[in-house]
């Protein structure tokens, strides 16, 4: 499955340690199963994922890969990298809840977080899982199954690349797994600097004669200089006008 030069004493009967499938743990009566891809092995998708329906079910040529998101068969498996090329987040969601209420046995969704083109995809459709297999690392899986009950069990395994069927024994996950899996991603906020006259079809901004006739051009009430004296409001009386120093009052035409 996964290729390595380290050796692990996994199958040693000395630890005293329990040896498992991983299909066993995750292909109970759990419906929608997510796998975390931290790897990049999503290449092999469809073989880990046969494999493990064939160890459980006895039955090969499974699951079906889904293309189009219409009908919900028996072993539906979801390759988010390849969908999300085609339908939007909504309609992943949509397809995920549709295929719960079917009476499907398992459908499989498979995550690879490099290829994901929205980030917030990864966190709404672990809610919407019922169990979450993570490959953490080369020889680690962490394997979330929250049950009927309500409860929710998460255990962390190692598991030996070397061999074909994914064995594993559970294990204690060390502080520096720990904070691998709990680092977020880092991105880049530093805003860039784009000019808007690239962002449209036809040129917005002004040659240099034309920067130079805005400038010259002083358009009516511009307040252009500041005077000493301030302002001073300058009167020309019609002929009509009838100033009356005594009453001005009565100079008023109403």
């Amino acid at each position: 499955l996964l290729e390595t030069n380290s050796s692990m004493a996994l199958y040693r009967r000395t630890n005293h340690k329990r040896v498992e499938l991983l299909s066993s743990l995750a292909l109970t009566q759990q419906k929608v199963i997510v796998i975390v891809d931290l790897l990049g092995i999503e290449p092999n998708a469809h073989t880990i994922v046969s494999r493990w329906v064939n160890e459980q079910k006895s039955k090969e040529g499974l699951p079906q890969e889904i293309s189009i998101l219409e009908e919900c068969p028996e072993y539906p498996l979801m390759i988010v990298s390849r969908l999300e090329r085609r339908y939007v987040p909504s309609q992943l969601f949509k397809y995920i809840a549709k295929c719960k209420r079917y009476n499907l046995t398992h459908l499989f969704v498979w995550i690879t977080v490099a290829k994901l083109q929205h980030s917030f995809v990864l966190p709404y459709i672990e809610h919407m899982a019922d169990t979450v297999i993570t490959f953490e690392d080369r020889e680690h899986i962490a394997l979330l199954v929250k049950k009927s009950t309500g409860s929710i069990t998460n255990r962390y395994y190692q598991f030996d690349p070397s061999q074909e069927q994914i064995a594993v024994v559970e294990v204690k996950r060390t502080s520096d797994a720990r904070k691998t899996a709990t680092t977020p991603v880092t991105l880049d906020t530093t805003p860039s600097t784009v000019n808007p006259a690239s962002l449209g079809t036809f040129k917005i901004d002004l040659r240099e004669e034309e920067v130079a006739a805005r400038d010259a051009l002083t358009l009516p009430f511009e307040f252009y200089k500041n005077t000493p004296d301030g302002g001073k409001i300058l009167y020309h009386p019609d002929a009509d006008d009838d100033l009356d120093e005594e009453d001005p009052d009565d100079d008023l035409l109403i």
